[in-house]
């Protein structure tokens, strides 16, 4: 009888096979990481026991990755035949700020997720902007009523959630991927810029792009000029954060330099040895008897001498 009472018990499990398809990036909203929230697709399981099976917990704003051989691990308590892709590597798991959320009394259809989807994420963008709908994923299941997180990531993506309920307890999800985009005219390299060359208008052009798929800050031309320090191939952007303003003095020129004496003030000719900008000490060397000086960087731009090597 025990025997029969033992076959009885483990049959659910013996006879349970499934195939899932894990997410390359999984995006949460809350902190509880379920093995629903790494899957794109599964079959021959439903959504709850696979929201029952919790693989890490996460503070807002921050990420981890999951061994998809520890999801795996996690599943075979559930299913002894688990058909999975991929079956190794791991997922990346982030739980950005939460933007928004939102609820509905009424029941939802896939257009109208999609369409919802997109009135949010433009309005969360700039004026001209247009959204693009890049994936869905999860399916409508039976339900009284939703409601909706809203998620923006970098490079304009977004993820809107819509949780859908029965007698007040979830019961799926459906998933909108979207990615904006805004054009723009930036400036670009008109010609490869090496490192440390000094750029002018000439060597800018403007070219349009989505400015969500930035990864620095437009140069204000109107620094120009200034000096590059970073390589940059022709057309692509240039970013305020890989340049500098250029020296007030530079290496090799010849500048005025001065020493303050009681009741007078003796001037020289000095080469500078190295740059610098108003407010620095530079090294420069004496045209005239060649010893090597430091002195200060001052308006004009001049050199007020306040040591001399020996």
């Amino acid at each position: 009888m025990r025997k029969g009472i033992l076959f009885i018990l483990l049959l659910p499990i013996l006879s349970l096979s499934m195939y899932i398809q894990f997410l390359d990036v999984a995006t949460v909203t809350r902190n509880e990481v379920t093995v629903f929230d790494v899957a794109a697709t599964y079959t021959q399981i439903d959504a709850t026991s696979l929201q029952n099976i919790v693989l890490a917990y996460l503070p807002e704003n921050s990420s981890t990755d999951i061994n998809i051989k520890y999801i795996l691990q996690r599943l075979s308590r559930v299913a002894t035949q688990v058909e999975a892709t991929p079956t190794v590597g791991v997922v990346k798991v982030v739980f950005p700020n939460l933007l928004t959320r939102e609820s509905s009394m009424s029941t939802l259809t896939v257009e109208q997720a999609l369409k919802i989807a997109t009135e949010v994420a433009l309005s969360m963008l700039p004026i001209n902007s247009t959204v693009e709908v890049t994936s869905t994923y999860g399916k409508i299941v039976e339900h009284d009523n939703f409601d909706y997180d809203v998620i923006q990531s970098v490079g304009g993506s977004f993820l809107v959630r819509f949780a859908l309920k029965k007698d007040s307890r979830t019961v799926g999800y459906f998933n909108v991927n979207l990615i904006g985009k805004c054009i723009r005219k930036i400036p670009v390299a008109a010609r490869n810029i090496n490192y440390g060359e000094q750029v002018n208008m000439d060597d800018v052009a403007f070219a349009d792009v989505n400015i969500f798929s930035l990864r620095g800050t437009p140069l204000d031309v109107s620094k120009l000029p200034m000096i590059s320090r970073k390589y940059f191939k022709v057309g692509e952007p240039l970013f305020e954060e890989y340049f500098e303003r250029v020296p007030d003095v530079v290496v090799g020129q010849v500048i005025v330099g001065y020493v303050e004496l009681p009741g007078v003030i003796v001037k020289t000719m000095l080469r500078a040895l190295e740059s610098g900008n108003v407010g620095d000490v530079i090294k420069a060397r004496n045209i005239e008897s060649g010893k090597i000086v430091y002195g200060l960087i001052v308006e004009g731009p001049m050199l007020k001498v306040v040591e001399v090597s020996k």
